[in-house]
């Protein structure tokens, strides 16, 4: 006896899979024979286990060469790829060392036509492509439409009628392009149709099948349905090479809606209706899957991130890898099932976790397996995208051993001028400014109304929440929490080789507590998240470790340390200036205050002339200096009355094209600064960006990204 196993994307294997097939292989390992459906070979029975870890994305090949591309919408994205594409057959690359990773099988079609006009060879296809997007769908969603709003009201709305008849498919097929129906149909006056002026002019029409359904009756409806579904079907079979996408989805929902062909034979099943059918047919569009293949060894390989190409190429060209699309969201996840959770790990299923540990995986599969890596992401949210990048992205910039260049292209400029919101300041407005200021106005309110005065409007004004923390702000807030825990034992106290070894004794227990009481918030993205957190961590205690073997003496001062102080702006107006400083420490007698950032940094230090701080606090791009100087103000303030030596102000950020490497980042000043110096230099600067905060004569206008 022989057991033939035919594995179809083995790496998706469950644990009680690989025990089922372990179990096999045991009984007798020469009667198993092993075979893919897929482009891998299976070689033995161990290349089914992939040992998928929690580890972050790293790339070890210094042969690679990574772009990142970021762009606003879909049209670029396809532009951006027909132009690499060109580039490199122009180059005289063989469009077969070529892979085309579509993160969005939306982009198929699209790119499709035009790959094969730019190389002259028609690509190799490999694509689950979804059901959803195929315009078939549209033409079975009207019909259902149609019958649904029949069963609500008894009769055919000429809306919906219209809406089938216009349909390209039925009008190709059923209606020969003879108008004449609708053109009948469209001068009636009433917005309903009888069933006997239907059937006058479809009488001996094939169509007419769909308006003959009683939608009361549940085996009515189910089999008029299927009649309709193979009447289509023998008539894409006129032309199946034209059409074979069209019959692929018929065949799947025919198979499909077979399922409840043996309940609405049961008498009892009187519950069962148009609505309910519907239901099973958007569950079929939403889950289900064409595996859209067409193999062409000599050509550019189009495939999906699942179903990527396994061989060594020379360029991989990998669209929409933007947050919820590579990797899904939960709710978008490849992995879906009814199955709870606590069921699923009693019997150890596959989890959320594992499916997110498998993208992980497979995502540093391609990277590797590529000389030329270009990633593109969309920098704005539509109905399709986030608009933010993938965690894999994120995690490659700050944890990678090599230099990514991130290119900003915005080849399409529209020629409409769209004009900017404005919004007078009313009494009320002006009223909730000044106890937002009474209250207290941060660096980060004000570098909010510098991004976008519209922004700040809606959030610190009318106190709205229009947009979601993005997983860099999240990470950020774990990353200062345990970095305050890691500290606090040494506050007040210089720091010894002992209280470093402690630290690295208790780094990992720290992050593991922090991050579980984030869990809520953090949903899907554990994996990314312990990777950065943990390497940023142990990277800061190796930042402080050579401090101090370079002989430096470190006194921790304050940690978190809130500070504020009242703000006279003129018109007997004051505000509260707060801020919250991440570190105050004393480095061999000199004070430093410090802001910590987990983004890298391109720049070894920052100097600051006497014609930029105007541009500090109004120009966006300069927030962090900008936050640094409200710091060193709350932090003079106090002691104007004193001399006291200024403190040094600086940035503590991973260093670009360094391997776990953290640095101090200075900020530079034309001469030293004192509590003088800045009442006469800096803050007149800080108090006119206020004032115009304040002022009921300017109002909140809108500010374009590309403004600045």
């Amino acid at each position: 006896m022989k057991i033939i196993l035919l594995i179809y994307k083995f790496n998706l294997l469950s644990e009680y899979e690989k025990l089922f097939i372990k179990k096999i292989i045991q009984l007798n390992q020469d009667s198993i024979q092993l075979h893919s459906i897929g482009d891998i070979q299976i070689k033995k029975s161990d290349d089914f286990f992939i040992n998928i870890q929690n580890k972050p994305i790293w790339i070890n090949n210094p042969q690679n060469n990574l772009k990142i591309i970021s762009v606003s919408n879909e049209i670029e994205q396809v532009k951006i790829v027909e132009e690499l594409v060109d580039k490199l057959i122009k180059n005289r690359q063989e469009p077969s060392k070529i892979v085309l990773v579509l993160g969005d099988s939306y982009l198929t079609f699209p790119l499709l036509h035009s790959i094969k006009k730019i190389s002259g060879i028609y690509p190799s296809i490999s694509i689950d492509y979804p059901l959803k997007n195929l315009p078939i769908h549209y033409t079975l969603d009207s019909i259902f439409q149609l019958l649904l709003k029949k069963e609500k009201l008894k009769k055919f709305s000429k809306k919906d009628i219209l809406r089938v008849l216009l349909d390209g498919y039925i009008q190709k097929f059923f209606l020969k392009k003879d108008l004449s129906f609708i053109e009948k149909l469209e001068i009636e006056d009433s917005n309903f149709i009888s069933e006997e002026n239907i059937n006058k002019y479809l009488f001996n029409n094939n169509l007419n099948i769909i308006f003959q359904i009683q939608t009361h009756n549940a085996k009515k409806v189910f089999f008029g349905l299927m009649s309709f579904i193979r009447k289509l079907k023998n008539l894409f079979f006129l032309n199946t090479k034209k059409h074979l996408l069209e019959l692929k989805f018929l065949s799947e929902l025919e198979n499909y809606m077979q399922k409840i062909k043996i309940l609405i034979r049961k008498k009892e099943c009187s519950f069962f209706g148009i609505k309910d059918l519907f239901n099973v047919y958007q569950q079929f569009i939403k889950i289900e899957k064409i595996s859209y293949i067409q193999k062409n060894p000599k050509g550019i390989h189009l495939i999906g991130f699942l179903d990527s190409y396994f061989g060594s190429v020379e360029t991989t060209i990998m669209t929409s890898v933007n947050e919820g699309v590579i990797p899904p969201n939960k709710e978008e996840n490849y992995y879906k099932t009814l199955i709870p959770n606590d069921i699923r790990k009693k019997f150890k299923l596959s989890s959320s976790q594992k499916n997110e540990n498998f993208y992980s995986h497979h995502f540093q599969d391609l990277l590797e397996n590529s000389k030329n890596i270009y990633l593109i992401y969309k920098n704005q949210p539509d109905e399709l995208n986030s608009g933010e990048k993938s965690r894999f992205i994120h995690q490659i910039e700050m944890i990678s051993n090599f230099s990514i260049k991130e290119r900003k292209d915005h080849p399409l400029i529209l020629s409409t001028q769209i004009s900017p919101i404005v919004i007078k300041k009313t009494n009320s407005m002006i009223q909730r400014l000044y106890e937002l200021a009474t209250h207290g106005l941060s660096p980060s309110s004000i570098h909010l109304y510098n991004y976008n005065p519209l922004l700040f409007y809606y959030k610190k004004v009318l106190g709205l929440n229009i947009e979601k923390t993005s997983l860099k702000q999240r990470i950020g807030k774990i990353i200062h929490k345990i970095l305050e825990v890691l500290y606090h034992p040494i506050k007040g106290n210089f720091i010894t080789i002992d209280s470093i070894d402690t630290m690295k004794k208790n780094y990992e227990s720290i992050i593991k507590n922090i991050i579980s009481e984030n869990k809520k918030s953090l949903e899907e993205k554990n994996q990314l998240i312990n990777s950065i957190v943990n390497n940023y961590i142990k990277n800061f205690i190796s930042w402080e470790e050579k401090t101090f073997y370079k002989g430096h003496k470190i006194f921790i001062k304050e940690l978190e340390y809130n500070m504020s102080t009242l703000l006279d702006i003129g018109s007997n107006k004051k505000v509260n200036l707060y801020g919250i400083i991440d570190r105050i420490d004393e480095c061999d007698g000199t004070i430093r205050i410090l802001d910590y950032k987990i983004g890298i940094s391109k720049i070894n230090q920052i100097h600051i002339s006497l014609r930029k701080i105007e541009k500090i606090f109004q120009d966006p791009h300069y927030g962090n200096i900008m936050q640094l100087f409200i710091y060193m103000y709350l932090w003079l303030k106090p002691f104007h009355g004193c001399k006291k030596n200024p403190p040094l102000i600086a940035l503590v950020s991973p260093e670009k094209n360094k391997k776990n490497s953290i640095k101090t980042i200075p900020i530079n000043f034309f001469h030293q600064i004192t509590y003088e110096n800045y009442i006469k230099e800096f803050l007149p600067y800080l108090m006119n960006r206020i004032y115009e905060i304040l002022d009921p004569k300017i109002p909140i206008k809108e500010k374009k990204i590309n403004d600045f």
